[in-house]
């Protein structure tokens, strides 16, 4: 299945899906369960659309880092009172970039596989930033259960992430991800 028509796929599936509240709930719990998570210093999170899960009660935590984009068209990190962008995505007012030396990354996505390869939105403002940063990066995606597929199309310029945590509470790693968690290496 070529990207676009997955796209619309999940689009479809996440618009009435009716465990989101549910789902989120537990991702949260497994995230904060993570030593990793907890002994980080930054976190890049996301503000989330209906279609991603609910992270925002985490999102007052003063290690949070939010995505903007930039007149470039680039995306950083930074924080502060959100406003909506043209694209429709909550971003920081000041727009101002933090500086920080490694952090976990929590990556939305419209779908994932068990090796990790996620499918976003179609922009690329993620897989561009990763490709940039990714040496100070642990990449994390969030995923309801219904957005977990066999097989994301991969390109070239499509970054993997570290790992994918589910909506029932699964962990996926990428495999020879340095990273003592009860995580499924595939």
């Amino acid at each position: 299945m070529d990207k676009a028509s997955l796209r619309r796929r999940l689009l479809s599936f996440l618009s009435v899906f009716e465990g989101k509240e549910k789902e989120s709930e537990i991702i949260r719990e497994t995230l904060l369960s993570l030593p990793l998570y907890r002994s980080a210093e930054t976190i890049l999170a996301f503000a989330p659309l209906s279609s991603e899960p609910d992270i925002s009660p985490l999102l007052s935590d003063p290690r949070i880092l939010l995505p903007f984009i930039t007149g470039e068209g680039t995306m950083e990190f930074g924080k502060g009172r959100l406003k909506r962008n043209s694209l429709g995505f909550l971003e920081p007012e000041d727009r101002r970039r933090e500086e920080y030396k490694e952090a976990i990354m929590l990556t939305p996505l419209l779908g994932a596989d068990r090796l990790c390869h996620r499918i976003g939105r179609g922009k690329g403002f993620y897989d561009r930033y990763i490709e940039e940063n990714g040496y100070r990066l642990f990449k994390i995606g969030l995923a309801f259960t219904v957005s977990i597929v066999d097989e994301i199309p991969v390109e070239d310029n499509d970054m993997a992430l570290d790992m994918v945590i589910t909506g029932d509470g699964s962990i996926f790693k990428r495999k020879g991800t340095d990273i003592s968690t009860d995580a499924v290496d595939l």
